[in-house]
């Protein structure tokens, strides 16, 4: 799924158009006026309107966000963590993610440890399609209100193309997964579409519309299931539902990734993207379908910070612009997403060349070297430092920071701890090269002072803020030194 940094977006309010600033994710939102004042959907009016607070729920006043602030009004109002809560809880159990009978992504429905905190080695349970050969569905839908001129012939050069560099782009979807995985992943997409819907968009805010268009696609167009299935196992590999105009975040038109089972002929559907396909040709952008791509495919967990997941409510930014399936699918306005982070990468099995950092000496880390994963191992089995070139070239053009990236690894963490204790902390945290630990305290997305740059002498060890002390305190023995400048080539020495 898909956050949001604190944008400003536009909405359809009555019959006029609003901007609004947009905080959280599918499964709970909130909006403000560019003033301050929280915004409320008011189905009634079909407008958004002032919120006030009741009984620590947010609720319409029935006044336009356009109009006068209604008398005893105030700005940047926030429903209690009981309330965040139960509706983040309603939400997701009104998923897909709640009625899996294929595979076993949900083991308690009353624990929501699994969404970020994985059960699989460090990925999300569910069918892993991450390396190969593999060709999805995507379908174009248009609104009864709402119709796009976006062809599916724009939107597969956005999937497909080799050279596809249109409105800015880095590249291609097929092209970005092809180059983090050195290879090994090169996914696909037919484009059929658009697919006319029955009622206007607001509807689709509140009613799914994945079994219409399926129905449609099955029943009236004819398509083919089963050449979406490589394993031949009677399940669609990915399905991406793409719907005209601008991206709507709100309920089940947020961008995400979920699971669905519809049988059609002996296969059945199972994890889909759903996403808008833009405004027009000039909006379109990779960045949301390679993330969401991430879930549905390799079966990466998120490495933001919800907020609101795995028993914390306290809001951090996690892995944030950092890697693909942090925020940094947003860098250049999503054109130039974040590469997926060596630590991920390892854990696809897209890394052959292995360098064992427990052995001290010289070494150099080239920059897009994808197959390559350079890491230290600690005396705990699924703790362990990697280090990586994340100097501004390429995919990393737009990071605020330029040169070597030092994650603290384990599996077993949370990127909604943010603690950094022994029991809760990040399942990849960044070693942020100042010693702020700015992610980890909410202050912003990432800046000039979290990546190592040039460095004589020792630079990271059990002594120095930031250290390399493992999670429970205790010495790693992982000392980094002689960092030289960010460039492709990036040496250091360990040990």
């Amino acid at each position: 799924m898909s956050n949001i940094l604190d944008e400003i977006l536009t909405f359809q309010s009555g019959d006029e158009e609003i901007k609004l600033r947009v905080f959280g994710d599918e499964f709970y939102a909130r909006r403000e006026s560019l003033d301050g004042y929280t915004a409320i959907y008011d189905p009634r009016l079909d407008k958004y309107c002032y919120a006030k607070l009741e009984n620590g729920e947010l609720v319409s006043t029935g006044k336009s966000i356009t109009g006068e602030i209604p008398e005893g009004v105030t700005p940047h109002l926030k429903e209690s963590t009981e309330v965040r809560k139960e509706k983040f809880e309603k939400n997701y159990s009104n998923s897909g993610y709640s009625n899996i009978e294929d595979i076993d992504l949900k083991k308690n429905t009353n624990d929501n440890v699994e969404r970020t905190k994985t059960e699989s080695d460090g990925l999300l349970a569910g069918r892993k399609r991450n390396n190969g050969k593999i060709k999805g569905l995507t379908v174009i839908v248009e609104f009864a209100d709402i119709s796009t001129n976006i062809t599916p012939y724009d939107v597969e050069q956005m999937l497909n193309g080799e050279n596809y560099n249109r409105n800015g782009n880095y590249c291609s979807v097929n092209k970005y997964f092809k180059t983090v995985s050195d290879g090994k992943l090169d996914y696909s997409n037919d484009v059929i579409g658009p697919i006319k819907l029955s009622h206007r968009r607001n509807y689709y805010i509140n009613e799914s519309f994945i079994d219409e268009v399926m129905n449609i696609v099955v029943n009236n167009l004819n398509i083919d299931l089963s050449i979406y299935d490589s394993l031949k196992e009677g399940i669609v590999d990915a399905v991406n539902f793409l719907y005209a105009g601008e991206t709507v975040y709100e309920g089940a038109l947020w961008p995400h990734n979920s699971y669905k089972s519809i049988e059609f002929n002996d296969i059945k559907t199972g994890f889909y993207m759903l996403s808008s396909v833009g405004k027009d040709v000039d909006n379109m952008s990779i960045g949301t379908f390679c993330h969401e791509s991430g879930h549905l495919l390799c079966r990466f967990a998120d490495l933001y910070d919800y907020g609101k997941r795995d028993g914390d409510n306290i809001k951090s930014k996690g892995l944030s612009i950092y890697c693909l399936m942090g925020s940094g699918n947003h860098l250049n306005n999503g054109r130039t997403p974040s590469p997926i982070c060596a630590y991920l990468r390892d854990l696809a099995d897209w890394c052959d060349n292995k360098a064992n950092l427990n052995e001290a000496g010289s070494y150099i880390a080239k920059h897009g070297e994808y197959n390559t994963v350079m890491k230290y191992k600690t005396s705990k089995p699924d703790e362990y430092f990697i280090i990586e070139n994340r100097a501004t070239f390429d995919l990393d053009k737009y990071l605020p920071s330029s040169g070597l990236a030092i994650y603290h690894c384990d599996k077993n963490g949370s990127n909604e701890w943010q603690q950094g204790t022994p029991e809760q902390h990040y399942q990849c945290a960044l070693l942020q090269a100042d010693g702020k630990r700015d992610l980890e305290r909410d202050v912003n997305y990432g800046d000039k002072g979290d990546l190592f740059g040039e460095r004589s002498g020792i630079t990271v060890s059990n002594n120095t803020n930031p250290s390399s002390k493992e999670w429970d305190g205790s010495d790693s023995g992982f000392v980094i030194s002689n960092i030289t400048k960010p460039d492709i080539n990036i040496q250091f020495k360990i040990g």
